[in-house]
């Protein structure tokens, strides 16, 4: 069993976990992963535009959703990214931070909710799964804004447990999920069931104060973005109160992403079908979400069967913890999730967490039956860890879904203030890497962009203010990938060359 040290001494051990976990999550933020994915560039964008002239790339002036591409993206991201770009400048690292910073506090929060749930031994148990984890470090280290979720959610049940005891606790959990509505609209999913729960576990400590303080704080905070869906689920038009957007978008994106497409139950067992093997195989075979390998997936080789052990003892545990119930509670609700959204690693990220608490339960079971030897099983969890960083560096100094070299790449051609320079469509969405790294004004934007098609769920740009998104066989300058670069190169960073018309055309 992990051992906890006494007295004066008593912090040491989670703190060096804690740092440990930190470290992993903020090491070369800005360069690993090299380059820039289109989410977080277009969400890193907005960030930008919203402080720089208080609307967003489609002249929405603060809107609860952005439009972005047509169907939408979450605003929850950019809008705490604005502090880190006023005060350093719009870059891969400021639109990193914040899922950084998130990830880091999820660490002490979950130590704390597993020390309150079970004592000290566990709760070290807990924080060193998650500190290491694969899963929580990759989704910490790049700007997909519903990877901000999970601590919203986790700070949630944490203070529905404080709740049990404390209940205007119950208050600061309802700002939490109502803002958790903003990170990713797959917590309409999950709250429905964890909420009605909630209070049915809560009813009989619930005082009518605290409950309908807390009841008023969700609905404040979590009105605009519910009028947002249902202006977009019901065909309603675009809405401007007080400064803020609730916009129209091209396409509801909760259709595609969920059994509200229809389907049935047929769609039901297939969305959870695909859970189930995210969560044998550790991957949903997109590998900037999880790398497919047996030492590190989701939670490595070890963490599915060490989560049944750990479901097994809940189950059979006879003593009522009422400090550990909401976390089972939100289990409950991310299993129904599952037949509910068509899953890959991100749209599932409520579950995942809870999942890990199980698994520390397992394990922590181990580690007692093992006593002074449980030493063994932790130090081949940290050389897991020393593989999965090494395997990680190695993949993500060079994957292509972040497009490395493009913003140098970008940026020089900028720099020789041609009349159009051309970027391959190679790149996904190419336009939103031309606007981060130009910093091109949203007025400018809107007044010149022109859409392949402007009603598509994910509209391509044509063009916009001296850029052109297409291959063509001539052009005054382009940006082509490097294993295809023709004519004269004048620049090259990682895999993307600027070339010009040269003995090659």
């Amino acid at each position: 069993m992990l051992q906890t040290l006494k007295g004066k001494y008593r912090w040491l051990p989670p703190l060096l976990l804690v740092a440990l976990g930190c470290a992993l999550r903020l090491a070369a933020l800005g360069s690993l992963p090299w380059g820039l994915n289109q989410d977080e560039a277009s969400a890193g964008y907005e960030a930008w535009a919203l402080l720089t002239s208080g609307v967003d790339r489609c002249g929405d002036s603060w809107p609860v959703l952005f439009t972005a591409w047509g169907s939408g993206q979450n605003v929850l991201m950019s809008y705490l990214a604005i502090p880190f770009v006023a005060l350093f400048g719009l870059s891969e690292l400021t639109v990193r931070l914040p899922n950084a910073i998130f990830g880091c506090l999820t660490l002490p929060l979950f130590w704390l909710f597993a020390r309150r749930a079970r004592g000290e031994g566990f709760g070290l148990t807990a924080l060193l799964l998650l500190a290491v984890n694969p899963w929580h470090i990759m989704m910490s280290r790049w700007g997909l804004e519903s990877n901000l979720l999970p601590f919203f959610l986790l700070a949630g049940v944490c203070l529905t447990a404080r709740a049990a005891r404390r209940p205007w606790a119950l208050v600061g959990a309802a700002a939490c999920f109502a803002v958790s509505l903003y990170a990713y609209g797959t917590a309409f999913f999950f709250l429905a069931p964890f909420l009605v729960m909630a209070v049915i576990w809560l009813r009989r400590g619930l005082r009518p104060a605290p409950f309908f303080t807390a009841l008023a704080v969700f609905l404040v905070i979590a009105l605009p973005i519910t009028a947002c869906q249902a202006i977009n689920a019901l065909g309603g038009e675009e809405m401007r109160i007080l400064g803020v957007t609730l916009p129209k978008l091209t396409e509801g994106r909760q259709a595609a992403t969920s059994i509200l497409g229809g389907g049935g139950w047929s769609a039901a067992k297939e969305n959870f079908g695909t859970f189930w093997r995210i969560l044998r195989t550790g991957s949903d075979g997109m590998i900037w979400n999880s790398l497919p390998r047996w030492w590190s997936g989701l939670f490595w080789f070890f963490g599915l069967p060490t989560a049944a052990l750990g479901l097994f003892a809940a189950v059979m545990e006879r003593r009522d913890r009422p400090g550990e119930r909401p976390m089972l509670l939100a289990l409950a609700a991310a299993l129904l999730c599952a037949f509910l959204i068509r899953g890959n690693v991100n749209r599932l990220n409520m579950a995942w967490l809870p999942i890990l608490y199980l698994s520390a339960r397992g394990c922590h079971l181990i580690f007692r039956l093992l006593r002074d030897w449980s030493a063994l099983p932790v130090a081949g969890i940290l050389v897991l860890c020393i593989l999965f960083c090494r395997d990680y560096g190695q993949t993500f100094a060079k994957n292509v879904n972040f497009f490395p070299g493009l913003g140098p790449a970008i940026e020089y051609a900028a720099s020789l203030d041609p009349e159009t320079v051309y970027i391959t469509d190679y790149v996904n969405q190419p336009y939103i890497f031309a606007l981060f790294y130009t910093q091109t004004p949203p007025a400018r934007f809107t007044a010149s962009v022109e859409y392949r098609d402007e009603n598509a769920a994910f509209r391509r740009v044509e063009r916009f203010d001296g850029f052109e998104f297409r291959d063509p066989e001539a052009a005054e300058l382009r940006i082509l990938p490097a294993w295809d670069a023709e004519g004269e190169v004048l620049f090259a960073s990682g895999h993307y060359a600027v070339c010009a018309p040269g003995d090659g055309e």
